[in-house]
């Protein structure tokens, strides 16, 4: 695990203990619904990245498709480290 997906990771079981306090925001309302199902063009526009990139990204890993028959899905809950990356270099 690099320390992208290490800090990801931090973050997300913080937001966990912190939604048990139950604040008034949550992992939904500033990402979105965590296992909502996005196509190859959704993640490319949500995370505001080429083709190319898109292609780069699935080759090394940092991407990781769901195969269906209808063509690649993600889970935005998996799109986390790519939506930080993207939010640093300054795409979004």
């Amino acid at each position: 695990m690099n320390n992208l997906e290490a800090l990801v990771q931090v973050m997300y079981n913080i937001y966990l203990v912190l939604n048990k306090e139950q604040l008034t925001f949550t992992f939904i309302d500033l990402f979105g619904d965590p296992n909502t199902q996005l196509t190859r063009q959704q993640v490319k526009d949500y995370l505001k990245i080429s083709e190319s990139t898109y292609k780069r990204k699935v080759k090394d890993g940092t991407l990781r498709p769901v195969k269906l028959p209808g063509g690649d899905r993600f889970y935005l809950k998996d799109l986390l480290a790519a939506y930080l990356e993207s939010k640093q270099k300054g795409r979004i």
